[in-house]
């Protein structure tokens, strides 16, 4: 069928062009012109979002589809024919599939208007910057009318025809914290009349990694990753000032607030060891994907016998699809999209690559999740 001859092609057309959040003008005017040549009617949404619905002539449920737009800034280094055109702009995560498979599904919908209701396609921008694209499409109406809502990602840690779908937690909330250190600074060969900046970073970043073994149930899952620290000039004085850096995953919100404390706790208790003070700003990003058991056991029971469950925990990783799930019932699972010889690039690497042979499959599995009729 067409929709099966196109997706390849629509899958490298937009990977050659990709852009970062908020703004993907090319993506959103290649989308546009793709919906309209299948006689849809696009509506702008939250800058360069769009959304289209498709109306069929069956029974069920108004189902909403959501498809992430934007790249990551990474220089590509996969050698591919159809690399990005873009300097400094890769899609590295897979969101070109998204993208290609959302297009397909439109036009195997639209050759199937007996099998469903109405089905609501979300092109969502910026799922890889906070606060994200999906509060904004949400604010814009996408989900008014909905009665569930669907995603995917393809996923380098399966093979292609694994999928991994759990109700409950999936992806964890994403949390950010910024802690400014201040001392008092000196000549390198007089510490003693200095109060070390690096000195006081180091020992609070060895000091953050009790929180998850010391302070927090072992049997709830946390990782609080100091990413940077940024300190002094050069090497014979004594930085006056540091910053540390850092993100924080869970899933529960209790410990999401626990975790908070605690590094305040203990950045404010640590400089005070040395007569120095500290100050944390933390900001919450985006909130944990909580799958709904009522839908996960749906598709579940449509997916049987197509593709093969995979036997997954939930990933530390963060999705502002999350913010659907906060307003609708619905379910998000990772689509197995490893390269056949077993080495996947992983994913927000510049050498990252999708197995072109999920971009069906992803048809397929959104297109048993939405239809009532085989």
């Amino acid at each position: 069928m067409d929709w099966q001859k196109n997706l390849v092609r629509y899958r490298r057309d937009l990977h050659r062009i990709p852009e970062l959040g908020f703004e993907e003008h090319k993506t959103h005017d290649y989308l546009w012109a793709r919906l309209q040549e299948m006689g849809l009617s696009p509506r702008a949404a939250t800058n360069t979002g769009i959304t289209a619905d498709i109306e069929g002539t069956g029974p069920g449920q108004v189902i909403a589809v959501r498809a992430d737009m934007d790249g990551l800034p990474l220089t590509e280094e996969t050698g591919l024919e159809f690399a990005s055109q873009h300097a400094g702009v890769m899609h590295a995560c897979g969101h070109d599939a998204h993208m290609a498979i959302a297009l397909g599904l439109a036009e195997r919908l639209l050759g199937n208007r007996h099998a469903f209701k109405r089905v609501r396609l979300l092109f969502q921008p910026a799922e890889e910057r906070l606060p994200g694209g999906a509060i904004g499409l949400i604010e814009a109406g996408a989900l008014d009318g909905v009665d569930e809502v669907y995603g995917l990602h393809v996923w380098a840690n399966l093979p292609v025809g694994l999928v991994g779908l759990k109700a409950g937690p999936m992806m964890a909330n994403a949390d950010q914290f910024r802690i400014d250190i201040r001392g008092s600074g000196g000549h390198g060969s007089q510490p003693q009349a200095t109060k070390d900046a690096v000195l006081i970073a180091a020992q609070t970043v060895v000091n953050l990694q009790t929180i998850v073994s010391r302070r927090i149930r072992p049997l709830d899952p946390a990782v609080v990753t100091c990413g940077t620290i940024h300190a002094g000039h050069t090497f014979n004085i004594i930085a006056e000032t540091a910053e540390v850096t850092g993100t924080v995953r869970t899933f529960s919100a209790d410990t999401q607030t626990q975790i908070a404390n605690e590094i305040s706790r203990i950045a404010e208790r640590t400089a005070n060891l040395y007569d120095a003070s500290a100050e944390v700003h933390y900001e919450k990003g985006y909130p944990a994907v909580v799958n709904h058991e009522r839908e996960v056991a749906l598709w579940e029971e449509k997916l049987r016998g197509f593709v093969q469950f995979a036997d997954i925990d939930p990933d530390m990783g963060s999705e502002d699809f999350a913010y659907y799930l906060q307003h609708k019932p619905g379910a998000f699972l990772f689509l197995g999209a490893a390269q056949d010889d077993g080495e996947s690039p992983p994913h927000h690497s510049p050498h990252f690559l999708v197995n072109e042979r999920v971009l069906p499959l992803g048809v397929e599995v959104l297109y048993r999740a939405i239809t009532e009729i085989p």
